[in-house]
């Protein structure tokens, strides 16, 4: 355990002294405070390497979750044997920082300008050297803080959001169970900020409510690429298929926009699954943490290690090990193919379902979901079980031959509603001849203020899937009424009706 220290800046701890390359690892690690311009005091963590220096300075802004560090707990001493003069801290707001949560807004973004002034006048840092890497809310942090400040040259950002609007209200709809969950676990870590608390009040409070969306703007490394390319920063960043928190695509689409060195890892796993210190064990062939590091080893260190030879977007998918490389996100919608689907229980027109109402068909158990997908659990369902009026089936034949679907699948549909605002779900599943479904992509969408019995015409883009279909396996889709990772705002008794003729849907396929 590192003993607390609190200084200062004007007052570096003795074993930043002049004295450190004597012996270098007697006094290898140390805690300190670390003063703002506006008082607030952030706890931090410095683990020196061995000898006089000046060496690359590494940032790492802890995560949201409850444990210091979060998943990168005892990784930076390991950084710090590797060569790295390692700067861990917990952001305002959470754990033994003071302040309030900003949520990664231009506070965090200040102190983390500041943190590394510091870390340039106290230690024996290479102020030519200098990256970040951070998991989570951390990196969304560290890419906000790269593009305002051109010292950070590389940032590895495993699992962060790039769009904070859509991650608390993907279609319109609000993620209420998701952001209680993240709310809770904000509480018992830290003290929110009154326009955090607003935020997810505002996820909490029904109908007709609406995100501050400059706030949410202002917390979104989207809306800063253009400042991350003026900086040319060396942009690292994974993502996982099955993240309840930041939808799959998400990342892949800020990823396009930039044009500085830049590579995206896609892995199986729900948020941070295939970073976790357990993943060596659990998914031996992720390696998202050695890539990481080869990143910032190549732009800190000179290291000739490949890394920047590497495809731009590399992804392995979830029931099949096979690493592939890919030209840019994009790429992978350019393969879209048409699923002709038919109703699974012939209608004279529409698919009529119960609106406020869940089904068999389900995202997967939150928060376990994406991890238990991460070692071949995906979500699963009984196809028979999915009758009308709880959920509406469209099915397509069984595949001739195997299709591999990488990207965001597509779906049309019309849909008449007996209200003039409702939710519904809509799920993809690889359905086997058992009729056993395996989930591959969900998606809520609400709709207000539409006239009641007014057919309103939906088009659905839905979270990117990476996952191989075999053959003689049929693609379904499944809509219902309700889902419980999110707040549907369809009154009870209300039902929606969907165009058998008009329900359609594509798939980035490429087939055999």
């Amino acid at each position: 355990m590192l003993g607390p220290t609190a200084v200062a800046p004007a007052d570096p701890p003795p074993h930043a002294g002049a004295n450190q390359s004597n012996s270098p690892r007697a006094q290898s690690s140390y805690s300190t405070t670390v003063i703002m311009r506006d008082g607030t005091q952030i706890a931090t963590n410095v683990y020196q390497p061995a000898g006089p220096g000046p060496h690359p300075l590494l940032l790492m802004p802890g995560a949201w979750w409850a444990m210091p560090q979060d998943r990168l707990f005892s990784r930076p001493q390991e950084l710090a044997d590797a060569g790295y003069l390692v700067v861990a801290y917990d952001p305002r707001g959470l754990r033994r920082s003071g302040g309030e949560i900003d949520m990664t807004g231009p506070a965090d973004v200040a102190d983390a300008s500041q943190i590394t002034t510091w870390a340039l006048a106290h230690t024996h840092a290479d102020p030519q050297r200098i990256g970040m890497l951070a998991s989570s809310y951390g990196a969304a942090l560290s890419l906000n803080a790269a593009a305002h400040d051109p010292r950070v040259r590389v940032v590895a950002a495993l699992c962060p959001w790039t769009d904070l609007e859509e991650v608390f209200r993907p279609n319109n709809t609000w993620a209420g169970p998701v952001a209680t969950f993240q709310e809770a676990i904000g509480r018992l870590n830290g003290r929110m900020s009154p326009a955090t608390q607003a935020a997810f009040d505002q996820v909490h409070s029904g109908n007709g409510a609406t995100l501050d969306r400059p706030w949410a703007q202002e917390r979104s490394p989207a809306s800063f690429s253009a400042l991350l390319n003026a900086n040319r920063t060396a942009v690292f960043m994974a993502g996982e298929w099955t993240d309840p928190l930041v939808p799959a695509g998400q990342t892949g689409r800020f990823f396009d926009r930039l044009t500085g060195p830049r590579q995206l890892w896609m892995n199986p796993g729900g948020h941070g699954d295939s970073s976790a210190r357990e993943a060596d064990l659990l998914q031996p062939t992720a390696q998202v943490w050695k890539h990481a590091t080869n990143w910032l080893d190549h732009y800190l260190r000179d290291s000739a290690n490949g890394a920047d030879r590497l495809g731009p977007v590399l992804l392995r998918p979830r029931n099949n090990d096979q690493l592939e490389s890919h030209p840019t996100w994009a790429s992978l919608d350019q393969t879209l193919t048409n699923v002709p689907l038919t109703p699974a229980v012939p209608t004279t027109g529409t698919s009529t379902i119960l609106a406020a109402t869940d089904s068999p068909a389900g995202s997967g158990l939150f928060p376990v979901a994406g991890r238990l997908d991460s070692v071949g659990l995906p979500p699963t369902t009984s196809l028979p079980l999915l009758v009308l009026p709880l959920a509406a089936v469209w099915q397509g034949t069984p595949l001739t031959q195997p299709w591999a679907l990488r990207g965001s699948p597509r779906l049309h549909t019309t849909v008449t509603y007996t209200a003039d605002h409702g939710t519904f779900v809509t799920y993809l599943y690889d359905v086997d001849a058992l009729g056993v479904a395996r989930l591959l992509s969900h998606a809520p969408y609400t709709f207000r203020s539409i006239p009641a019995g007014t057919p309103m015409p939906v088009d659905l883009v839905m979270p990117a899937v990476g996952w191989d279909v075999p053959a003689g396996h049929r693609l379904a889709m499944v809509m219902d009424g309700g889902d419980h990772r999110y707040s549907g705002t369809s009154p009870t008794g209300a039902t929606l009706a969907f165009s058998a003729a008009d329900t359609h849907l594509a798939v980035p396929a490429r087939r055999g």
